[in-house]
């Protein structure tokens, strides 16, 4: 399967984003970068995790998906349980408290049912809603994997109910769940799985997606999206995101800064590492903060600092690069002498000829 260089640089952009949500909490709110942020992972897995399943071949249906599910359990399992054994042993309240529904993978659920505030996991609901993904949606794509008129429709069918859940609430009952359920969030994972089997068996508008006027277009309502609030924007933004997929697979962007951008080897190795980034950054922050920054913080005489006093009300600004770096370094720690050992396993126990970006 072909690798996707400039698919790990939009990794990069939605990594990003996440940690500027949480560790600029002042700015990050203010042009739903978490949000985007998030929404723009689920379309990339959707398209991913698609195309894989989608080109599965020669393998009966209970075959294809021991290998798909053996190999997803190789990448995404081992430094997710890993953290939560850690933050087991050192005694999170959260963890100790919900550790079925962490396990389980269900705590995008328990985060809602249980009304839990802000804790260390609390992103980890997003990890949940892949996961169940993983499992529920290789059963669609492997039994119409040969039927792709069949297929195209019912992803059509999930991606509508999906939205008008999000934007109508069509299912009242579900309404306290609809930022983290498996349903609403079908929404972007299906657009993305839409565009897989679109561009795989069917042809891609290639005058859209080489047109320079709709990519700056594109881009602008990307601004706007994020900038403003309407009932439409979850739709949008996701829309967008699938534009931005599709180009950065099948394309290559008008605006040659971008292509160098999204293929700059630090932006695809961030990138490459970025669910690693997405699992630790918060509870590294959680501990860094209570036991490291904030003693030494509280330490600091603001008045003798004249000028520079006013950075006690903008402790922000040395926490999002400070905190990137670490979650960074951490990750790229994890990923070299956990995740990729353990990764080398999937070709020998799991083979599906898959090298792809997961």
């Amino acid at each position: 399967m072909k690798y996707f260089e400039k698919i790990d640089g939009l990794r990069f952009i939605a990594i990003i984003l996440v940690l500027v949500e949480h560790f600029a909490w002042n700015i990050g709110p203010k042009f739903s970068a978490g949000y985007y942020g998030v929404d723009l992972f689920f379309v990339i897995s959707g398209f991913l995790i698609t195309s894989i399943l989608f080109k599965t071949k020669g393998n009966s249906f209970g075959k294809s998906y021991y290998n798909f599910i053996g190999r997803r359990a190789l990448r995404i399992f081992p430094i997710y349980y890993l953290t939560i054994l850690i933050l087991w042993i050192i005694n999170l309240d959260v963890v100790r408290d919900k550790l079925f529904w962490l396990v389980s993978y269900t705590y995008n659920y328990a985060w809602v049912l249980f009304k839990i505030p802000d804790t260390p996991i609390n992103h980890f609901w997003s990890l949940c809603v892949e996961e169940q993904y993983y499992f529920f949606w290789p059963f669609i794509v492997l039994s119409l994997r040969q039927k792709p008129k069949i297929l195209l429709f019912v992803i059509i069918l999930i991606i509508v109910i999906g939205f008008l859940q999000t934007i109508l609430n069509i299912f009242p009952f579900m309404s306290e769940y609809n930022y983290s359920n498996l349903l609403t969030r079908m929404s972007s994972l299906g657009l993305g799985s839409l565009g897989a089997i679109y561009s795989i068996s069917f042809k891609l508008p290639e005058k859209i997606f080489k047109s320079k006027l709709i990519e700056i277009l594109m881009l602008l309502a990307l601004f706007c999206s994020l900038i403003f609030s309407f009932m439409l924007k979850p739709l949008f933004l996701a829309v967008i995101s699938l534009y931005l997929v599709l180009k950065a697979a099948k394309f290559n962007f008008s605006i040659n800064l971008i292509n160098l951008f999204l293929n700059n080897k630090y932006i695809v190795y961030v990138g490459t590492i970025s669910y690693g980034i997405y699992i630790f950054h918060l509870p590294l922050a959680h501990y860094f903060s209570k036991y490291i920054f904030d003693p030494i913080w509280l330490s600091i005489d603001f008045t003798k600092l004249g000028f520079f006093e006013k950075i006690k009300y903008n402790r922000t600004l040395i926490q999002l690069p400070l905190y990137t770096i670490l979650s960074i370094f951490v990750a790229s720690i994890s990923f070299k002498f956990v995740e990729k050992p353990i990764l080398k396993l999937k070709d020998k126990y799991f083979n599906n000829n898959d090298n792809q970006n997961r």
